[in-house]
């Protein structure tokens, strides 16, 4: 029985899309003077658009990060970024924004040999994830759904449960932020797959592409290589 776990991260690995980081970007401007308000949503789309022009967004995970770097960046109190975060993923699971999975993820998943087990971990809020998944087609793919996870510290204890009795080397960590997906699951001796939108080399992955479908190959070789 093959005994392999695949970990993957869910925002900018297995849920693609940046409309809603738009939406959430006017929320947070919004209580901005006019002229920072233009700012922040020119330094933002700028970002989106891949060329970055602030240095708080320079070197941000992705879309949302760079919402939360430039709010930080403006002064806008905590509270009401956070406020806007969840609102946008209520409106996100609500089907507002335009969303999408990578292309075959599914058919990819249902190619690997049975017994192994894939689960989708991430900060997201948990309320609302499972109807988002829905609309992505992928409910019912993952064995496990965990959110609200609290990457990277939470990540450590989600790899213990996951891994039981098992050796670290039985899991792949699949994501696009080293720091949130890769960098726990590396201390521990698991293997790690990258996805590099950005063109930010991780030395220390086992494996890089600029997209999760350009890793379906070393993904099965590597789960097939566990027999």
């Amino acid at each position: 029985m093959n005994d392999a776990i695949l970990l993957f991260d869910y925002d900018g690995t297995v849920r693609l899309g940046s409309e809603h980081a738009t939406h959430y970007a006017r929320l947070v401007a919004s209580h901005l003077d006019a002229v920072d308000e233009r700012a922040f949503l020119a330094a933002h789309a700028a970002f989106v658009a891949g060329k970055p022009t602030t240095a708080s967004t320079f070197d941000a995970y992705d879309a949302d990060n760079a919402v939360r770097r430039l709010a930080g960046e403006y002064g806008v109190d905590e509270s009401i970024r956070h406020d806007a975060y969840v609102e946008t993923r209520k409106r996100m699971a609500a089907g507002d924004f335009e969303i999408w999975a990578p292309k075959g993820f599914q058919e990819f998943i249902w190619s690997l040999p049975r017994g192994i087990e894939v689960a989708l971990v991430t900060n997201a809020p948990a309320a609302g994830l499972e109807d988002t998944l829905e609309r992505l087609g992928l409910d019912g793919l993952f064995d496990h759904v965990i959110g609200d996870a609290g990457k990277p510290e939470g990540l450590d204890s989600i790899i213990d449960e996951l891994l039981e009795e098992r050796p670290a080397e039985a899991l792949l960590s699949i994501g696009d932020i080293p720091r949130n997906d890769l960098a726990p699951a590396a201390d521990r001796g698991c293997a790690t797959a990258y996805i590099d939108h950005y063109g930010r080399p991780w030395p220390r992955a086992t494996v890089s592409a600029a997209s999760l479908e350009e890793l379906y190959p070393f993904i099965h070789r590597w789960v097939t290589e566990r027999k």
